[in-house]
């Protein structure tokens, strides 16, 4: 499933590659999705001005004059992003098409359809946005704040950093990359870590992201940004899928399941 770097990724290059910012057509060619897509999006998207597209945690915003699209994309959605709408063939899984005045286009692409497409005149009130918690890449995201958070629960840390109403964006990847270069073990509970290691995490979360925003994300299956090129912090993963630590003792990883999640950590080098 794509994470914050990913999704942070293709807002970039929407934000490079749109000029236009009326829209003239909304097509939708299949509304089956996790939720089903609102007929009613086509008359609130129809001539409406693009304003700014943000992201919000794993959520693409497009905000227009009098509303917002909020875009998901689920474990295999593709936004791809083409200079002309005429003369294209419309291919299996495209599910809608946001076509500009400028004869630019956006055809989404789900394979499996666990994405989701909504549309909200108070982008404050929606459910999928509202309880969301701090962006890890702000100021409000530092050790204060986690570490105010972790004493007083008594979960795995990296469940902590993966609950999206604690802080937003971090998923499966991310947090176990971060936990090892901060070197605390994934299964650690939060309220038995220091400040210390609250500070130590909140680095390398930052660190990890920013990293893997500008290496375009991680590609492990699915994920391709709007030209069609795979993300390549894959190549940049220390623990995440391998066998051995990159350490130079060359452990083998230890492989758990936390929370149903596969957790890749060394031993040795995790405490």
């Amino acid at each position: 499933m794509p994470e914050l770097p990913e999704v942070e990724t293709v807002c970039r290059a929407l934000k490079k590659n749109i000029k236009s910012r009326e829209v003239s057509q909304f097509k939708i060619f299949n509304r089956n999705l996790r939720w089903k897509i609102d007929s009613k999006i086509n008359k609130c998207v129809h001539k409406n001005i693009l304003l700014e597209i943000i992201r919000k945690g794993k959520y693409l915003l497009f905000v227009f004059t009098d509303g917002t699209l909020i875009i998901h994309l689920g474990m295999t959605g593709i936004l791809k992003f083409f200079v002309s709408y005429k003369n294209l063939k419309i291919e299996n899984h495209d599910h809608y098409q946001i076509i500009f005045k400028d004869g630019t286009s956006i055809i989404y692409n789900d394979v499996r359809k666990f994405g989701s497409l909504h549309w909200s005149n108070k982008i404050e009130n929606n459910f999928l946005i509202k309880n969301l918690g701090v962006e890890p890449l702000s100021n409000k995201f530092n050790a204060d704040y986690l570490y105010g958070v972790g004493k007083k629960r008594k979960v795995a840390i990296k469940n902590l950093i993966m609950n999206q109403k604690i802080v937003t964006g971090i998923g499966n990847i991310y947090a176990s990359e971060s936990l090892f270069l901060a070197k605390i073990q994934p299964n650690k509970k939060s309220n038995r870590l220091n400040q210390q290691n609250y500070i130590d995490l909140v680095s390398a979360v930052k660190k990890v992201l920013s990293i893997a925003i500008r290496k375009g994300g991680t590609t492990i299956k699915d994920f391709k940004t709007i030209d069609g090129k795979p993300g390549y912090f894959h190549q940049e993963l220390s623990v995440y899928g391998r066998e051995t630590c990159p350490c130079e003792l060359n452990i083998k990883l230890k492989k758990i399941k936390i929370n149903g999640r596969t957790s890749f950590f060394c031993g040795k080098c995790q405490k």
